[in-house]
């Protein structure tokens, strides 16, 4: 993900407070064979295009539509400005068939300078976050910090979206915007916008 820019830039903690539902019975994720990742910026931003089909992506959008969401409240002090609906769960066993289903298709992952250079993924975090955006909502500029699973113990290195929805749909905005810094440039930074693709999948850090 983008390193943090300035004060003025959000931070995107755990916020999301973990449900205590442990019934739900998640869609299928089906392993895809012969998908590659795009490389946006080296070691920064990857996308997976069609790691769900057209199906899929339907019985997920259903799925969501058909739980409590609940629309964010007004954010705390250094939060960032959040304007959507959401739900969230804990399950390390759907975060284990995502993994299983994305990382195939993944190149090796470097740890961050922070962490030691051998620490190698092993997961995603069992926290799992469904968000439906309304039109006019909408996720404000923030960088989302390495946060703890709860259930497992490790620490978050990368972020992963799924878009059950997309441009195809007739999805106007709604895409995840980066500003890395241009090095040599009046600009300080540039940007770098993923398109929205229904069955895609967006990794950055």
């Amino acid at each position: 993900m983008p390193k943090k820019k300035s004060q003025q830039v959000a931070k995107q903690t755990s916020a999301a407070v973990p449900s205590n539902k442990q019934d739900v019975i998640w869609p299928l994720v089906t392993v895809k064979e012969d998908l590659l990742s795009r490389e946006l910026i080296p070691d920064q931003i990857y996308i997976i295009d069609d790691f769900l089909s057209a199906q899929e992506c339907a019985i997920f959008s259903k799925f969501i539509l058909g739980l409590p969401l609940v629309e964010t409240p007004p954010p705390k002090r250094g939060e960032a400005t959040r304007v959507n609906h959401r739900i969230s769960f804990q399950s390390t066993d759907f975060a284990l068939t995502l993994y299983n289903a994305i990382s195939p298709h993944l190149p090796p992952l470097p740890s961050s300078e922070s962490r030691a250079t051998d620490v190698v993924p092993v997961g995603c975090n069992s926290n799992i976050r469904l968000y439906k955006y309304d039109p006019g909502q909408y996720f404000g500029a923030h960088y989302d910090d390495s946060v703890r699973d709860a259930t497992t113990g490790w620490w978050s290195e990368w972020t992963v979206l799924v878009y059950v929805t997309g441009h195809e749909d007739g999805v106007e905005g709604g895409e995840t915007v980066f500003h890395p810094d241009v090095s040599g440039s009046k600009k300080k930074t540039e940007e770098i916008v993923p398109p929205l693709a229904k069955g895609s999948v967006l990794i950055h850090r």
